[in-house]
């Protein structure tokens, strides 16, 4: 079993850490009287606590940080990139909710602002360097994302590489198959399609509030393509790349045929109860846009 929780996302493995790092101190009950060991402990979990949610201590500790923080909100790229060989929050697809949008918007602001606290800090040569170039970084994706005139202007849903495809691509080409705790992950990612395409409808109708049109030529591509995936799902199950490439990284050393089967089986009927009407909800969406749609296409 794995040791996070399939329902848990960066925030509460994060709490967990820190909850945990805050009770190390315990330890100096059996060298210390109640009292000293209690103060220990409040110190300590202060500067721990301090550097994992507000400003921390020195540069080093803010860099890793941001860095560590973008990495785990994101499970897709965990799954491309395995740090440590680790498959971590392998249920999870990314949050394309345009709460989170909000929510990193606002992240990015405080950010710039812990970082802005160290600019009239001492600082070597090198560390300046690296200084300036994350604040380039955050400032000018801060002020991109909170542009009312431009910060929905990326079409998330496109026909080269937007996220109604992408999603099914890291599914199957870097989703780690290894042992059968794996594949009941894949099962569960796969389920959860169904709710990222319904944070992709709700990011269309966000567009469609702020009269940001999707180009009719887009439009056109993505329903054609989802049009033919949706045909596939629900007239040729066993071609879809979904079961496919689940089917190639099952073998014996898993699991036995029999559970193989079942797994196999369970996945036709996750596309079938899960993602086919989600492609049909994101599909009458998009054909709702369509029949407003206009020419003017702006530079691609």
């Amino acid at each position: 079993m794995s040791l996070i929780p399939n329902s848990w996302r960066w925030q509460q493995l994060k709490l967990a850490i820190t909850c945990f790092l805050c009770l190390i101190p315990i330890l100096f009950f059996f060298l210390f009287n109640f009292y000293l060991t209690l103060i220990i402990i409040i110190l300590w979990s202060i500067f721990i606590i301090k550097n994992a949610y507000f400003l921390p201590s020195n540069l080093s500790i803010l860099y890793a940080r941001f860095f560590f923080e973008y990495l785990l909100e994101k499970p897709e790229l965990l799954s491309q990139l395995r740090p440590l060989g680790l498959d971590l929050f392998n249920t999870q697809l990314n949050d394309y909710s345009v709460a989170y949008n909000e929510y990193e918007n606002k992240k990015m602001q405080t950010q710039l602002h812990y970082l802005q606290s160290f600019k009239n800090k001492k600082m070597s040569v090198n560390e300046r360097e690296s200084y300036k170039v994350m604040e380039y970084f955050i400032n000018i994706n801060a002020k991109r994302e909170n542009s009312n005139e431009f910060s929905y202007h990326d079409y998330l849903i496109n026909q080269m590489m937007g996220a109604q495809s992408e999603i099914i691509s890291i599914i199957t080409k870097f989703h780690r198959i290894l042992k059968l705790n794996d594949a009941e992950a894949y099962l569960i990612r796969v389920r959860r399609i169904s709710d990222a395409f319904d944070q992709f409808i709700e990011q269309q109708i966000e567009r469609r509030r702020r009269n940001i049109q999707t180009p009719r030529f887009v439009l056109q591509r993505v329903i054609t393509e989802l049009e033919a995936f949706r045909e596939q799902l629900k007239n040729e199950p066993n071609r879809n790349p979904l079961v496919i490439a689940f089917i190639d990284k099952l073998n014996d050393k898993i699991c036995s045929k029999e559970k193989q089967n079942d797994l196999i089986d369970r996945l036709l009927q996750i596309l079938k109860i899960n993602v086919s009407p989600a492609y049909d909800r994101l599909i009458n969406i998009l054909y709702e846009d369509l029949s407003n749609a206009k020419t003017e296409h702006g530079v691609w």
